[in-house]
């Protein structure tokens, strides 16, 4: 696949006005477990690459559930990508928890819908 962009969002400041700017559509769905490891964090999720309808941008989204005793907690990364070797690549090297933790860009993160920068203090309480 032609390298491609990422996703604008990444380049705002406020986290509600970067999610609300990413309309996303998915391009591929690499499931649950890729190279010999789970490619979400806690009990399961998914991931799959995904292009902004409005600026044509990527972003590689990450989500998992953690299943807890009275509510289960969800958790969406946004990673921003160039494309489909980006995202590819990322999936082969590192694990849910690892890419969170290796991730050299600043990133959108999603908790129960508190929605805040992996490397910032910001947040929006989106419920």
């Amino acid at each position: 696949m032609k390298i491609g962009k990422e996703c604008i969002a990444f380049h705002f400041d406020d986290v509600k006005e970067a999610r609300e700017h990413m309309d996303l559509e998915i391009i591929q769905d690499f499931g649950s477990f890729a190279y010999g490891h789970a490619l979400y964090c806690w009990d399961d999720g998914h991931r799959y690459l995904a292009r902004c309808r409005r600026c044509g941008g990527y972003v590689l989204v990450q989500s998992s559930e953690f299943h807890g005793a009275i509510d289960d907690d969800y958790y969406t990364d946004y990673f921003p990508v160039c494309g489909l070797d980006e995202a590819d690549k990322l999936n082969r090297l590192y694990s849910g928890f690892a890419i969170e933790a290796s991730f050299e860009k600043r990133y959108l993160m999603m908790t129960n819908l508190r929605l805040h920068w992996s490397q910032e203090k910001n947040s929006d309480d989106l419920g």
